[in-house]
């Protein structure tokens, strides 16, 4: 059970440190889409973004955070469904925030910073990149 708990930790600490890096990648780039791209709003901003950090997000998290579980051909696509979830919360809560509620895009990304990262943990802990003895329970 304490190995169990040590590894957990670790295990938080690489996803934290490798999603950090790319909520300020994310973050970079939808500053300076809305202040470079314009008449880019907040919320294309916030789609455009998305799009550079996924392949980082899949690389880093696949090879760093959960780089000891072992692969299968379906991984992709279930990092796909989950992104698409992901999309959705990070977009539409940009959206939320700066065109519904009229407030300001760094509140947005202070929202995906943070709903996303637990979001994204649980999901990818137990059903993305789950274990081998997990197949048989998890579809």
């Amino acid at each position: 059970m304490r190995h169990d708990l040590s590894a957990l930790i670790r295990r938080m600490l690489r996803y934290g440190g490798v999603g950090l890096a790319i909520s300020v990648l994310y973050s970079l780039t939808v500053i300076g889409a809305v202040n470079v791209l314009r008449p880019i709003g907040p919320t294309l901003a916030s789609v455009l973004a998305f799009v550079v950090v996924l392949p980082f997000s899949w690389f880093a998290h696949g090879r760093i955070s959960f780089g000891d579980r072992p692969r299968d051909p379906m991984q992709p696509w279930r990092f796909v469904f989950s992104t698409t979830a992901t999309f959705a919360v990070a977009v539409g809560g940009m959206y939320w925030i700066t065109q519904i509620a009229g407030q300001s895009y760094l509140l947005g990304i202070a929202w995906n910073w943070l709903i996303i990262p637990a979001m994204n943990f649980t999901t990818y802990l137990f059903w993305v990149f789950r274990t081998t003895r997990d197949r048989g329970s998890m579809a």
